[in-house]
């Protein structure tokens, strides 16, 4: 009875991993991609090709100083905080 269970075990133990293998490696029969609904175009031969790349966007770059009342680095162009020892320019 012992040895009957040992094959049993290991053969639901290999099913287990060959399923395993068939899903995460693609080793399995491969399945056309499923059909498209209503109002969706496909992408023919004449619309593949590259696609434009997008303009390419400027960071937004700020000169800053070091606070002298807290040691922060704030903008140049900061407003004041609302302290009383506020350094910053009105």
């Amino acid at each position: 009875m012992g040895f009957l269970l040992k094959i049993v075990v290991f053969g639901i133990a290999a099913y287990m991993a060959w399923t395993a293998a068939k899903r995460w490696l693609g080793l399995g029969v491969h399945r056309p991609p499923p059909p498209l609904r209503e109002g969706m175009q496909s992408r023919g031969p004449s619309q593949a090709g590259p696609q434009p790349s997008p303009v390419p966007r400027h960071p937004v770059v700020e000169d800053t100083r070091a606070c002298p009342a807290c040691g922060v680095y704030v903008s140049v162009s900061a407003a004041k905080c609302g302290r009383s020892d506020c350094p910053q320019p009105v």
